[in-house]
């Protein structure tokens, strides 16, 4: 027997207003600007906003989010021993969830509290299960799920599952916060190596090209006026904040996309630093 998944469509209110209605706003600034702002000095800044304007909404949606998911997987492991601990002592399963919907698992209470009504409204164990893993979106929390609905449906030692289930989810969180603690210190490597180079931009921008355009008339190097170096490390540091953004989050994370919230950070830090002094 195959097992059932539930999918969601990418089609939605969320995925609308999130992602697909903050694009179509940057994609037709990015238009409107290189139409009437090309070659200006204000088009970079259109299109630092345009970036913001799709890349905001769901940046900020996504990191509350991954925020309640991992909330949700520091609580799980609990709930698993508990769930164990009940079923150990001869009770059936809907009797252990029944018991387990009464206690405190904070955010996580209300989705076991739906899994006990579920149960008690005839809804199968495993479609039960497969909801809970549907709409707690934990990557984590769904291998466990699918683990004890296979065990279950093989007819194998539930009890036996649900224990090692225990177990191992208990381990992997501890292993997960030990590599979690020995990466954060690249995090910090990464912003110190970013406000260095936005520290040396604005040093060798005052204290190199700003003189020397006044002895050369303008034209520095290579016949580039100060404005145009000025334009040149406003997009290098946009780009070295968006990139090295990026590298963090496949470095945290393992997902290049959660990166952006580091990204957006150094790049409104940049803009508001070299802006402020008037670079």
């Amino acid at each position: 027997m195959e097992k059932k998944e539930l999918k969601e469509s990418f089609w939605n209110l969320r995925n609308i207003g999130l992602i697909v209605i903050p694009l179509m706003i940057a994609i037709s600034l990015l238009f409107y600007s290189t139409l009437f702002y090309f070659n200006t000095e204000y088009y970079d800044d259109f299109i630092l906003f345009s970036f913001l304007i799709g890349a905001l909404p769901y940046t900020t949606y996504r990191y509350f989010e991954f925020r309640k998911i991992k909330k949700y997987e520091e609580i799980f492991p609990d709930f698993l021993a508990d769930l164990s601990s009940s079923v150990d002592s001869g009770m059936s399963i809907p009797q252990a969830v029944a018991i387990c919907s009464k206690r405190d698992y904070g955010i996580l209470t209300d989705e076991i509290r739906k899994i006990h009504r579920l149960i008690t409204w005839g809804v199968p164990f495993e479609e039960v299960l497969r909801r809970f893993a549907f709409f707690v979106k934990s990557p984590f929390i769904e291998k466990f799920v699918y683990l004890i609905i296979e065990a279950n449906r093989s007819g194998g030692d539930i009890r036996e599952v649900l224990s090692s289930a225990s177990r191992n989810s208990k381990q992997l969180k501890e292993i997960e916060r030990e590599l979690k603690g020995n990466i954060a210190p690249y995090m910090i490597i990464m912003y110190m190596i970013f406000g260095l180079f936005l520290g040396m931009t604005i040093l060798l921008y005052y204290a190199f090209l700003v003189p020397m355009s006044t002895i050369e008339g303008g034209e520095i190097i290579y016949g580039i006026s100060l404005e145009g170096y000025r334009t040149l490390f406003f997009r290098l540091l946009m780009l070295e904040g968006f990139f090295n953004g990026l590298i963090m989050g496949k470095i945290t994370n393992g997902k290049v996309i959660s990166g952006l919230k580091h990204s957006i950070a150094m790049i409104v830090v940049s803009y508001i630093v070299f802006y402020f002094l008037g670079v």
